[in-house]
């Protein structure tokens, strides 16, 4: 194994971390605060986290107006929208349903491909998109059954978040390159905090903090730092590194990783339909991305 082939995987595993402790973090802090304030609290705290890491870096930092739309559009999509519904939905579900959800990006990725034609499309995907759907709803099946509203709505509103996230993934990856993974979540991230501050400062005056216990702050803080901060620039490296549609590589590990944590936390109990219905979704992601892998070239840049 090279170089590179090496820290592309370390960088899949150390995101499935922090993906992993994103949900645990995520529930804990809807559990306890506002989650329009914690939508507010992770921008500023992602801005003051790249920010400083700019510094230090002592990065330039450059901007071409002719690319504001397009910029705007990912904004809109991948960082606004993605996360004001991720900290709305954990209010509702539980941690392990988002990762099972969030896996559907690759196939999404592969349809919107198609859809604009950068993607031929195959019978492997068909199957793959059945496959991954039906994963989904052996996951979500009981809670259909037995009607739980409440989860219900935590799973739609992740499902929004996973669209939302799809597109910004499948678009974003030519800016990545233009701009460099640091330099561009930095310039998202700030355009959501902006766009975000009037609704984020009023809820957040609105807010009753003294309730809030210390489990509280530190999911407020590593939803700042890792999960709005490093968490977008450890998966802008590893996007730079491999094709948008080639995402199964990150979203099948999270799955996994995400379950054993909420189990260890006791979120949940670990459930036949919950391990039946990832390793579905992990086997459709393969299928999806079988001739992809086998293609695979990692840049010797």
């Amino acid at each position: 194994m090279n170089t590179r082939k090496a820290t592309t995987i370390f960088l899949i595993s150390i995101q499935a971390l922090i993906i992993g402790f994103t949900n645990i973090a995520s529930k804990q802090a809807a559990i306890e605060i506002d989650p329009f304030v914690i939508s507010f609290f992770r921008y500023a705290i992602g801005v003051l986290t790249l920010g400083t890491i700019l510094l230090v870096r002592r990065s330039k930092l450059h901007f071409d107006w002719s690319d504001f739309k397009a910029l705007f559009f990912l904004m809109f999509f991948g960082v606004f929208c993605n996360q004001i519904l991720f900290a709305q939905a954990l209010r509702y579900t539980i941690p392990s349903h988002p990762p099972l959800i969030y896996a559907l990006t690759p196939i999404v990725i592969i349809l919107i491909d198609i859809i604009r034609k950068a993607e031929a499309s195959s019978r492997q995907i068909i199957i793959a998109a059945l496959l991954s759907f039906i994963g989904v709803g052996i996951v979500l099946g009981k809670n259909i059954l037995i009607f739980n509203a409440s989860i219900l709505l935590g799973d739609g509103l992740i499902f929004l978040a996973m669209i939302c996230w799809s597109i910004y993934t499948a678009f974003s990856k030519p800016f990545v390159h233009k701009y460099g993974a640091l330099e561009l979540i930095f310039i998202l991230i700030c355009g959501a905090a902006l766009l975000y501050a009037p609704w984020g400062i009023y809820r957040l005056v609105q807010a009753d903090l003294h309730v809030v216990t210390w489990k509280g702050w530190i999911s407020i803080v590593y939803l700042g730092i890792f999960t709005s901060g490093l968490g977008y620039l450890t998966y802008f490296a590893i996007l730079k590194r491999i094709k948008p549609s080639q995402t199964g590589l990150i979203i099948s590990t999270h799955p996994p990783v995400t379950i054993v944590l909420s189990v260890a936390f006791g979120f949940e109990a670990l459930q036949w339909n919950v391990i039946a219905g990832s390793l579905l979704i992990i086997f459709a992601l393969w299928i999806a991305q079988k001739k992809l892998l086998q293609k695979l070239r990692l840049p010797e840049q």
